[in-house]
């Protein structure tokens, strides 16, 4: 998935909550994200800064 793409489905869901404030983001196993960091022109998204 592009990072535009990404960005276009979290606004989404920013627009349609009313309490977008208080959503968490983990990933798929539970695990609480932490931080995006951008290498070699790819951006993961991981729990360790």
């Amino acid at each position: 998935m592009k990072l535009k793409d990404f960005i276009k489905k979290l606004e989404n869901i920013l627009k349609t909550e009313r309490n977008s404030d208080k959503i968490d983001v983990r990933m798929a196993d539970d695990i609480p994200v932490v931080e995006p960091i951008f290498k070699d022109g790819t951006v993961f998204i991981t729990d360790q800064k």
